[in-house]
């Protein structure tokens, strides 16, 4: 089962995804102090579990994002998925220089430092 989360905010307005595809675990309101000015201060956090494979969840993601500045990041028992509207990134738990690559695209994309918490 893969585990992660998204910002609702992220998502590009018209996108569905049913319950097929994602479960919600945990829905969440925050306030959220370092957001870039395309990004509101409030969001929606949800914290979703998924039975589908994880390039096909990945795929459904890169479509669904809006940019730049968003991503959703998941796990599976043992790699990390990061998703940008249009690329996927993975890597295995631990690979701390492809974590490092990810993280360099992702400031080049505009996400805060604060936000590459994955």
């Amino acid at each position: 089962m893969i585990n992660g989360a998204v910002i609702i905010e992220s998502l590009r307005p018209g996108v569905v995804f049913d319950d097929s595809q994602i479960a919600l675990r945990r829905l969440a309101r925050l306030e959220v102090s370092d957001t870039t000015p395309q990004q509101p201060k409030v969001w929606a956090l949800v914290e979703f579990s998924s039975p589908l494979e994880p390039d096909a969840l990945a795929s459904l993601f890169a479509a669904a994002l809006v940019g730049p500045g968003w991503y959703v990041n998941f796990d599976t028992d043992d790699q990390t998925f990061v998703v940008f509207p249009g690329r996927v990134f993975r890597y295995g738990h631990g690979d701390e220089q492809r974590r490092g690559e990810v993280m360099a695209y992702a400031r080049r994309e505009g996400v805060p430092e604060s936000q590459l918490d994955w």
